[in-house]
């Protein structure tokens, strides 16, 4: 069996995210030894994932080592300290292209780009940037497979790039499927739910109401941060009283704190399912800029796998799930939509076949499936 040093983009116990997915799919193929960058002088807030690969390293992530020339040396320095021969590695997996500086020139083996974000757009530094970019490029001459989560990431890609680049979308866990009720999707839950609503609201110290039953609550799982089209939600309290939005994740930045604003913090990934099963639809209320774009969502196939009613802003990576998804392209329709669902009409778009067949086809298993193929077609 190959061996691959899986270098993960993000650390390893915060929240399980495509990274972990995937490496867990590839263990099926190849031996695999997790390394995973820990941030020195930037602790996680929260260490969700707590299962750890069979063989699992961590390397120290030292701040500013892209600005500032002597802090980059040490930085390889104590990378050399946990990977003293890269190549006893068949493959080396890049989760960042950060990373590629890692690769020492006499590597032999394959390497493999995961390039699942615009990281380019997510940088306000312009030296990061700029780090970014000159990074990226180079891969593109060093990497000998780029698997791209999007089609936009692709058409990022200089075409004659492209030739060497496979899409692995994102999926689903497959942990659960709930199918999608018929009538009142909420109806088998809604006891249980207000008692659980109001005991959140009360420990969150917000007074939102979550156990008005009247409320049409609609809710949203994952990083709370500036990509929130929090001014889309505010105003629509302004025009639907009956609407009550719930949040579960973390906070990186400002929130809004308002009456029909309930923030209910992380929750284990086990736990989502019935903690969503008092909402009547689930969200994607995101503003659409250039980072936003590049994202297949991991949120939509998640929502799908609960059997909920869900809203989404409309982009065009987003255009496939339309099936499944209510897709709202500006302030007015999002309003049609929200108002359809205070008055009990918008119903989840989806049956519990159209669900099976769709979550069946997108699983981590078969992108984990096409990644061993493509690396298979090299050799």
């Amino acid at each position: 069996m190959k061996k691959m040093l899986y270098m993960c983009a993000i650390e390893w116990k915060w929240i399980a995210q495509r990274p972990h997915f995937l490496e867990m799919e590839l263990e099926k193929y190849y031996e695999v030894t997790v390394l995973s960058p820990v941030h020195v002088l930037k602790k996680i807030k929260s260490q969700k994932n707590t299962k750890l690969p069979a063989r699992f390293k961590e390397f120290s992530l030292l701040p500013y080592q892209e600005k500032v020339r002597p802090v980059a040396k040490l930085s390889k320095s104590l990378f050399r300290s946990k990977v003293k021969n890269m190549n006893e590695y068949d493959i080396v997996w890049l989760g960042s292209a950060l990373f590629e500086k890692y690769i020492p020139e006499d590597y032999t083996g394959t390497v493999v780009f995961d390039f699942m974000d615009d990281c380019i757009s997510m940088q306000e530094d312009p030296r990061m940037k700029l780090a970014y970019q000159r990074a990226q490029e180079r891969l593109y001459e060093r990497a000998n497979l780029i698997c791209v989560s999007s089609n936009y990431l692709m058409n990022l890609l200089p075409e004659d790039v492209r030739k060497k680049a496979v899409l692995v979308r994102n999926a689903f866990r497959g942990e659960v499927r709930i199918p999608p009720e018929t009538g009142d999707v909420n109806a088998a839950f809604e006891n249980s739910a207000e008692s659980e609503s109001a005991e959140n609201a009360e420990n969150n110290g917000n007074t939102g109401n979550a156990a008005d039953s009247k409320k049409v609550r609609i809710g949203y799982v994952g990083t709370i941060a500036a990509w929130m089209d929090f001014g889309l939600l505010k105003n629509s309290l302004d025009r639907f009283e009956k609407a009550e939005y719930h949040f579960w994740g973390p906070v990186d930045g400002e929130v809004v704190e308002r009456e029909g604003f309930v923030y209910h913090g992380v929750v284990d990934h086990s736990e989502i399912p019935k903690t969503v099963a008092g909402m009547d639809a689930l969200m994607m209320p995101f503003l659409v800029n250039d980072i936003v774009k590049a994202v297949d969502p991991v949120k939509l196939y998640e929502y799908i796998s609960y059997g909920k009613n869900i809203i989404c802003v409309n982009y065009e990576e987003v255009e496939r799930f339309e099936p499944y998804v209510w897709l709202y392209r500006d302030e007015k329709e999002f309003d049609d939509l929200l108002e359809r669902l205070c008055r009990g009409e918008l119903k989840c778009k989806y049956d519990a076949d159209m669900q099976k067949e769709f979550l069946e086809e997108n699983t981590w298993a078969r992108r984990a499936k096409v990644v061993y193929e493509a690396l298979e077609s090299l050799d």
